[in-house]
């Protein structure tokens, strides 16, 4: 773990070519065409036919410090938080349900929790512990089912996704092979190593930063948008395939002169350099569902980035910094988008009842706002 654990909420890393194998789609690449200059504050009444909150109704032995995961389903809510070490459960009305977490003295558990997923299929949470190099998967009722072992796990990343049997981890941490994912298979208790895709460039090399949510699973495939690359693609045991590429101006693009930098070393550098180059950089937070692809990222400041939502129906894109609420002048939010439910997006918003001035908020404030935008 070292110091992966410590930077694991900004993964930097990028991918620039790409390994052939089946894909999910053989077309050419849908385009996504953005200019990152065109942003602006939307009020979402404008552009969502559909809006709803939930509020976690948690306790003083059931709270969130911190989300570092969140899965949602029709029924039930997700939390990861790594600062506890747990797994939280809620039903869709914010109720506490089943807390997943360390027991003092007890054999076969997770030590550490470098990232969490969320099976739908199986309705089960993976927990990957690289300390012990293992997965732990639970039931939702947090019942322990299997332990997976993870086989040839030096190069197993920090962040990793699913589908069916197969494992994609992003790989950090400066390996020689160059090479950005690492491909594992299912077998028995075992997760054995099956190929690598997807090489990146000197830029990075020495950096070990990363996002948490660059995967995302649609109709039981994995999707994943490296960051400093204008692709998204769809990843199986086969290969790695570009399925959609942003398409925005040539000169808001990483360049190959850029790419073959090796003097950059901390990530203060990195980021004035995007910056001061006016390149698009840190892409992230990937959602995909039947009618949109969201994503997002950053443009000549961290503090505005952009929020992309394409519909698959029109081709139209509409990219925003800020949400607001005609209905609510105090309500003003940047968030990304933390979870989808069928076309339904979710979001971390600001407390539903601030509290009064001068008193604390209580801790377990925390509002989520699902939002169905309209068609455009």
């Amino acid at each position: 773990m070292k110091q992966h654990l410590l930077i694991f909420l900004i993964l930097l890393s990028a991918s620039c070519s790409q390994k052939g194998g089946k894909g999910w789609n053989d077309s050419p690449a849908v385009k996504i065409k953005i200019t990152p200059l065109d942003s602006q504050t939307v009020f979402i009444e404008d552009i969502a036919d559909s809006v709803y909150y939930v509020q976690l109704k948690t306790t003083k032995d059931f709270f969130v410090n911190q989300i570092s995961g969140f899965f949602v389903t029709d029924s039930l809510l997700i939390i990861a938080d790594r600062s506890q070490g747990a797994v939280l459960i809620f039903d869709q009305h914010g109720v506490p349900k089943t807390k997943i977490h360390q027991v003092e003295n007890k054999r076969d558990q997770y030590v550490s929790m470098t990232d969490v997923i969320y099976d739908a299929h199986q309705r089960q949470v993976e927990i990957l512990d690289l300390s012990q190099n293992k997965i732990f998967r639970y039931d939702i009722s947090g019942k322990l089912t299997k332990v997976l072992e993870i086989i040839g796990s030096r190069y197993f990343g920090l962040t990793f996704a699913k589908s069916d049997g197969m494992y994609v981890s992003e790989i950090v941490n400066n390996n020689k092979e160059m090479v950005r994912l690492r491909i594992y298979k299912e077998k028995g208790n075992m997760v054995t190593y099956h190929s690598q895709e997807l090489s990146f460039f000197p830029l990075i090399k020495e950096l070990d930063i990363a996002f948490p949510h660059q995967f995302d699973n649609y109709k039981d495939s994995v999707f994943y948008f490296p960051l400093l690359d204008d692709k998204i693609y769809h990843v199986t045991a086969d290969g790695a395939i570009p399925i959609y590429q942003v398409d925005a101006p040539g000169n808001n693009l990483i360049t190959e002169e850029t790419k073959a930098i090796t003097t950059i070393r901390d990530h203060f550098a990195y980021w004035k350099k995007m910056e001061t180059d006016n390149i698009i950089y840190d892409n992230n937070s990937l959602f995909i569902t039947d009618k949109w692809v969201s994503f997002r990222y950053s443009f000549q400041s961290r503090i505005s980035p952009r929020n992309v939502f394409f519909s698959k129906k029109t081709g139209k894109v509409l990219q925003l910094t800020e949400y607001s609420s005609r209905k609510d002048s105090t309500f003003h939010s940047r968030n990304k988008i933390t979870g989808k439910l069928g076309d339904y997006f979710v979001m971390k918003v600001p407390p539903l009842h601030p509290p009064v001035p001068g008193t604390t908020a209580p801790r377990e404030d925390i509002s989520f706002m699902f939002f169905r935008l309209k068609d455009f």
